[in-house]
């Protein structure tokens, strides 16, 4: 009987230690009254910052393969926040004609650009695809308007990679 309530006990501990754990690597959700200051002490600066016609927009990448989005509002106060990320927001760029400065603002800077001479440029984004690592190529024209978006594997991706 005493050896049984040991085992008990060693696999409730174990079972906190793992709750733990777990706890300390999932990020703390953002509520609605977050403010930029409180954002940015909890994780620390951006990795990109854009002013919006009411407030600021900031991406950050709490995980490899993602990138979230948090909009603030004139008095700092967090409005919305999305994982942009996804698919059906790479395909949205084509369909709406975006130009360089919308698709930075709706995903943040891409991973590497480049120019293709005068026909335009190549931005690409990494990210991962419910376990894959993908790229998303965004092509531009010369005058800078989303023409495609490509999908392809990102066979060099890991996680030690971002």
């Amino acid at each position: 009987m005493r050896s049984a309530l040991h085992v008990l006990a060693a696999i409730g501990g174990a079972l906190l230690l793992a709750a733990a754990l777990a706890a300390c690597a999932t990020p703390t959700p953002v509520g609605a009254a977050t403010t930029r200051e409180q954002l940015q002490a909890r994780l620390g600066a951006p990795r990109a910052a854009y002013a919006l016609p009411t407030g600021q927009r900031l991406f950050y990448s709490d995980r490899p393969g993602e990138r979230q989005r948090y909009d603030f509002d004139a008095n700092d106060r967090l409005l919305a926040t999305q994982q942009v990320f996804t698919r059906q927001q790479f395909q949205q760029l084509a369909q709406t004609r975006h130009d360089s400065t919308q698709v930075q603002r709706s995903l943040g800077p891409p991973l590497r650009s480049r120019q293709e001479g005068e026909k335009g440029s190549v931005w690409t984004y990494s990210w991962l695809d419910f376990g894959t690592w993908r790229l998303a190529l965004v092509r531009f024209d010369a005058a800078g308007v989303v023409q495609a978006v490509e999908f392809s594997e990102d066979t060099l991706a890991d996680d030690r990679y971002r």
